[in-house]
């Protein structure tokens, strides 16, 4: 399952097909879903989850809430209270800035 706000290996892209690169496995998705940049972000990605969407960690200590940041570093959701202009991300230790201005 492809995440939001995640950075993925592109193996491949086509006219309509992305081919994504997914814990070892090579996964096709619609190209309209993907955002190919030529660099990762050195800032925080914010994510929003639809109202409707299914959040399976719901209940759980992984829980990061309807609105969350990525870390650039090594990927994990970081919970977000409010609108902070930078966070820490519990795993990895990285400090930074968050992009709110790349939000749609």
């Amino acid at each position: 399952m492809l995440r939001q706000g995640a950075w993925y290996p592109v193996v491949s892209t086509g006219a309509t097909r992305t081919v994504v690169e997914i814990r070892g496995q090579r996964v096709a998705v619609p190209s309209e879903l993907v955002e190919i940049r030529p660099r990762r972000p050195d800032r925080f990605t914010v994510v929003y989850r639809p109202r409707d969407s299914v959040n399976p960690a719901r209940g759980t200590r992984a829980d990061a809430g309807r609105i969350y940041a990525v870390c650039p570093a090594c990927g994990s959701r970081v919970r977000l209270i409010g609108q902070p202009r930078e966070t820490k991300c519990t795993p990895c230790g990285f400090r930074g800035e968050i992009a709110w201005w790349e939000t749609g």
